[in-house]
């Protein structure tokens, strides 16, 4: 049996008691010259006003509720120490979920005296981006120290893991390719997709079969088709199938994408 949702009355009412005011006053409105007339009379008032926007109102039926219930707010918790498997609020430790120091390198001494080290030779900002600014010995000598490690030509670090997707996916592809993801893809992935304007489909999480009956059907419809899946899914914890995709991605001749921001390290006996 559903639970009986608060009608649109209630709800405006409710926000009305936050706010401070009675219902059906004006609240807080922009002064405006008496002698000048508005230019569009046709548009309504709460178009012009932030504590009247949706998105505001949304936050605050729940914030209200849990007010109530005297619940406290689980977001924006404060945390001491360095983020790892556990994690220090208020004095207490608690295991920690929300990290991914998988490999316990954050707050390593090693890797604390190289930042150390660093700041005293660069400063703490580079100022602007590379392209802008110049390149520094260190971004180089990072992405050397990458290629190295993948076994690859060489690489490219962008300042994020969701920059790289969106930027990586927006730049490379178009309104005539398609891109096609395992469906608990990152949401940056489809932030690139979006800004590429590519079309996009979705196959169930970690079944090839059908990603390959998917491409068989709708490959010839485009020019470039582009296949993203995660190297580990950080919410699961599961990987995909990396020799299926690679013979689906040779056999319907895409490209084949893999975001490795949880997997670096993690994977096989030596990551």
């Amino acid at each position: 049996m559903s639970k009986p949702s608060l009608t649109q009355r209630t709800k405006t009412q409710l926000i009305d008691r936050i706010l401070g005011r009675k219902a059906g006053s004006s609240g807080l409105v922009i002064a405006m010259p008496q002698a000048r007339k508005t230019a569009h009379p046709s548009i309504p008032e709460a178009f012009t006003r932030f504590d009247r926007h949706p998105g505001y109102e949304r936050m605050l039926v729940p914030k209200a509720v849990a007010e109530r219930r005297s619940l406290a707010n689980p977001f924006f918790r404060v945390h001491d120490g360095v983020a790892g498997a556990t994690t220090r609020i208020d004095g207490r430790e608690y295991l920690n979920f929300s990290n991914y120091n998988y490999l316990g390198l954050a707050g390593h001494p090693a890797v604390n005296r190289a930042a150390k080290d660093a700041i005293d030779r660069y400063g703490t900002s580079a100022a602007a981006s590379r392209l802008v600014a110049g390149e520094r010995a260190v971004q180089r000598e990072l992405e050397e120290a990458l290629a190295e490690l993948y076994e690859v030509e060489d690489c490219i670090v962008f300042v994020s893991g969701h920059a790289t997707n969106v930027s990586t996916i927006g730049y490379l592809f178009g309104p005539k390719d398609l891109v096609i993801h395992d469906s608990l893809i990152h949401n940056s992935v489809l932030d690139g997709i979006r800004l590429s304007g590519a079309a996009r489909r979705s196959f169930p999480h970690n079944d090839t079969a059908s990603l390959d009956q998917i491409l068989a059907e709708i490959r010839s419809q485009f020019e470039r088709v582009l296949v993203v899946v995660e190297g580990v899914y950080s919410m699961d914890g599961d990987v995909p199938d990396l020799p299926a995709l690679i013979d689906i991605k040779l056999r319907h001749k895409a490209f084949l994408m893999v975001d490795e921001a949880h997997s670096l390290g993690v994977l096989g006996q030596t990551g």
